[in-house]
């Protein structure tokens, strides 16, 4: 699926990018925080020994960044990004992911935040139309 980012998109992709020398698949900014996705197995680049890395780049970019790992498996992608799911079942076009009653506040955020999020990369990245929580 090809992603089309504006030019403020590909900047703040560009900087991060020379900041944590991960290679981002896709880029999300909302609500004061900006949402990264990185390339399989660059989570830790991203992040950095102790999250010295990430803090660095919040304070550049004077926002709260959330860095997720990107798999072209979709159910690996979905655990990524959610790693509370317990069951995962994907049809056609939807994707029902199962979390314990005790962590669907955490998946879901504040006003539906996180799951609105998941749901854009989900959508971007792999034309899924809707993930929901059971």
């Amino acid at each position: 699926m090809k992603v089309l980012l504006d030019q403020n998109s590909i900047e703040t992709i560009n900087l991060f990018q020379n900041l944590t020398h991960a290679t981002v698949i896709d880029s999300i900014s909302e609500d004061g925080e900006i949402y990264f996705v990185v390339a399989e197995g660059q989570y830790g680049l991203a992040v950095g020994k102790g999250g010295a890395t990430i803090k660095n780049a919040e304070k550049r970019f004077k926002k709260n960044i959330k860095v997720l790992e990107y798999s072209e498996d979709l159910e690996k992608f979905v655990r990524n990004v959610i790693p509370e799911a317990h069951d995962i079942s994907i049809q056609d076009k939807q994707i029902f992911v199962k979390v314990r009653p005790q962590d669907r506040p955490r998946v879901i955020g504040k006003g539906g935040k996180n799951i609105k999020i998941i749901n854009k990369f989900l959508q971007r990245l792999f034309g899924v139309e809707e993930l929901k929580l059971k």
